[in-house]
């Protein structure tokens, strides 16, 4: 609002001293005791600079009526060179209906003159000429106007933009850390589990089970760091070639049983990332819900793009297709790169399918 006031000010200082200068005019050309009209007409645009909440009908009425009066008896015509630098300012800051009315009555003012017929150059051409001329002064303030009204949209457009980056910035920072946290909690669980399980009967078990729940804890917790400091730059860095198969590796660890067919060509950095997310907070869903800690792998990578494909038993707690931070975070990083997620029910299996294209367009392999 603050950019609105500014401009449609700025205006109403331009066009008020055009208006003084008008105001000269209208002295010279002045007859008899026509420069008491001009007199009183002078001041009025000054007073709208100092008086920034002036009712535009009030200093259009300051301006019309001298005018009236000087064209009717004693020929001050240039006063309305005045006249239409004050409606044009009217037009561009006024909103009310009074000043609605004030401005319409200045457009037909010269014809009042025509109507006295005091005025000879009135009753020809005169008073059209004076009328045009005053509709074009409104359409001029009226552009201004409508200009700053513009201007003023943009600004607000603007800072709700940038609060729904912000926003939208916070929900993937969440989406990240969900993730991340989420399958470093899920396989430590898997080995407390295992470890609870053989406590009591193997011992030695037990103790390596808890030794690897500690070591992806730390694990973890570094990457947590990692993603962190990665946030706080603003930047992602790839992953190494063999991450897909150390994450499935720590699964297996965990007591998951994991078939992982991969066949094809080199997949690109970005591509490796997005696959990673999909990897693991598929497999975490295995393990949270599905009948048995089972899940087949299969990744093809071809010129025609990736496709990874998670399959698993269908649990009774599975939820469905799209449901969750994770699956929904998950769809956001596949199709922003083109690419194509699902996730749903096919038949007695849970299948998490993604599609990757071969190329990922403004992004470096």
């Amino acid at each position: 609002m603050h950019l609105l006031a500014r401009g449609r000010e700025e205006f109403v200082v331009q066009a008020a001293v055009l208006g003084c200068a008008f105001e000269v005019l209208n002295f010279h050309y002045t007859k008899e005791w026509g420069w008491i009209l001009a007199a009183v007409m002078a001041p009025a645009l000054l007073v709208r600079l100092v008086w920034r909440t002036m009712p535009g009908w009030l200093l259009l009425a300051w301006m019309l009526v001298p005018t009236l009066v000087g064209d009717a008896f004693v020929v001050t015509e240039t006063a309305y060179m005045v006249v239409l630098t004050a409606l044009a300012i009217v037009a561009a800051t006024g909103s009310g209906r009074a000043d609605t009315v004030a401005m319409a009555l200045c457009l037909v003012s010269p014809f009042f003159i025509w109507a006295l017929n005091t005025n000879d150059w009135h009753r020809g051409i005169g008073a059209w000429l004076w009328s045009a001329g005053l509709l074009v002064g409104w359409v001029l303030g009226r552009l201004v106007g409508r200009q700053q009204a513009l201007i003023a949209e943009l600004e607000r457009t603007r800072i709700e933009l940038a609060e729904s980056a912000v926003a939208a910035e916070r929900q993937r920072i969440a989406r990240d850390l969900h993730d991340l946290v989420g399958h470093s909690f899920s396989v430590v669980l898997l080995h407390l589990s295992g470890a609870r399980m053989h406590l009591t009967t193997s011992p030695d078990e037990a103790a390596a089970a808890l030794r690897q729940a500690e070591a992806v804890g730390r694990t973890g917790m570094d990457a947590l760091r990692e993603a962190l400091a990665l946030m706080y730059r603003g930047t992602t860095g790839p992953l190494p070639s063999d991450e897909l198969d150390q994450l499935v590796a720590t699964y297996r660890d965990a007591g998951m049983t994991v078939t992982l067919d991969a066949d094809g060509e080199e997949i690109s950095a970005t591509q490796r990332l997005v696959l990673h997310d999909v990897l693991r907070e598929a497999l975490t869903n295995v393990a949270k819900h599905g009948r048995t800690p089972e899940a087949q792998v299969r990744l093809r990578a071809g010129r025609d793009g990736v496709t990874l494909r998670v399959q698993s038993l269908l649990g009774t707690a599975t939820g469905a297709p799209g449901a969750g931070m994770g699956l929904s975070g998950l769809e956001h990083r596949v199709t922003a790169i083109d690419g194509t997620f699902t996730a749903g029910p096919e038949q007695d299996h849970w299948v998490v399918r993604a599609e990757l294209p071969a190329r990922v367009h403004g992004v470096p392999a």
